[in-house]
């Protein structure tokens, strides 16, 4: 079979490689879309630290079952569209019991480090891993749903949006899902704050009530004068880097809450004085839990969320090493790229 292999900074090879066989409790997968995440062009340039060569990048995707092996609970059956749910943990550790699976000290994750993810024909994951997808859902949305369960998960941190003015700082494909999903709160209003003007233009077009350019205008006025007068009830940082979540910090007003996705630099810069003394509520979140996954699912049929004009581009596994480079270049021209297979 065929498998995008990393095999160090800027260096993908397709390479002939045995199909899987699935141990106890695994299932036999044939991936039929699989997304290019921000994170996998960090790990490409080599700057993350979080792809060790050689191994196979991919965490959001979905795929047919075509194989079970022993042990399997008879939950998931060959012939399922499935999404799967990258996430491995323990679960047996106190966080795991307690259903948050996603801080679980020896957790795993598929397409990360050294552990092989979706940029492949086949792959097999633990069962409890997988997710039916609804018969209307296609498989390239299906590949979306763990950057959508990102978003749900950072939003239902930040409780009741309704009537609230809500910030959310980075018009990537995070943050416009943010959007999304904020949009289904019922807020008073919400900006979205971006350097790129293209990707400001497609947050007005998905429901941002305002868009900032904090280059080329002054971030805090322009959410006062959005506001009324006021600062913001929520922001939600998708960026993570120190001058982003600055931003996130200054557009609230006291007892505020700020919820931060964005996972980039490791040491930032703080006003520890105003968070203190204004009492702001900083909620980090990371990924989502098992059972949140499966929550994003339901969301998603629920609200009939759009979610094709997430995709800029479909492509060939063929084509992904130059689609790789070409995100390393322009990266405002895309916002989310599937390979299909």
């Amino acid at each position: 079979m065929k498998a995008l292999v990393y095999k160090g900074p800027r260096k993908l090879e397709i390479e002939d490689v045995p199909k899987p066989t699935p141990k106890k409790g695994e299932i036999l997968l044939k991936v039929k879309a699989c997304g290019i995440c921000g994170s996998d062009v960090h790990g490409y340039l080599g700057t993350s630290g979080r792809r060790t060569p050689p191994m196979v990048m991919g965490h959001e995707f979905s795929a047919e079952v075509v194989g079970l092996g022993e042990g399997t609970s008879g939950r998931i059956s060959v012939g399922d569209r499935v999404a799967i749910q990258p996430c491995i943990s323990c679960w047996e550790c106190e966080k795991c019991k307690e259903g948050y699976n996603n801080v679980c000290p020896t957790r795993n994750f598929l397409g990360v480090f050294d552990c092989n993810g979706a940029m492949q024909e086949y792959i097999c994951v633990p069962e409890k891993l997988a997710y039916k997808l609804p018969d209307s859902m296609s498989y390239s949305i299906g590949a979306l749903i763990e950057a959508v369960a990102v978003a749900y998960s950072g939003v239902k941190k930040a409780g009741d949006l309704t009537g609230k003015n809500v910030v959310i700082v980075g018009g990537g494909p995070i943050g416009l899902l943010v959007l999304k999903v904020v949009k289904t709160k019922n807020p008073k209003k919400v900006i979205v704050s971006d350097l790129s003007d293209s990707r400001l233009d497609i947050a007005k077009k998905m429901g941002a009530d305002v868009t900032i350019n904090p280059g080329k205008e002054d971030f805090i006025e322009k959410v006062r004068s959005s506001f009324d007068g006021n600062l913001a009830d929520v922001s939600f940082e998708a960026v993570g880097i120190g001058a982003t979540v600055s931003q996130a910090l200054a557009a609230l007003k006291p007892q505020g809450i700020s919820v931060w996705i964005g996972n980039n630099v490791k040491n930032i810069e703080i006003d520890m004085q105003r968070v203190v003394t204004q009492e702001i509520k900083i909620f980090g979140s990371y990924i989502y839990t098992h059972e949140e996954f499966g929550e994003t699912i339901d969301f998603i049929n629920e609200h009939n969320m759009e979610l094709s004009d997430i995709i800029s581009k479909e492509i060939s596994l063929e084509e992904a090493p130059q689609m790789f480079e070409e995100l390393t270049v322009n990266t405002d021209k895309y916002l989310k790229c599937i390979i299909k297979f």
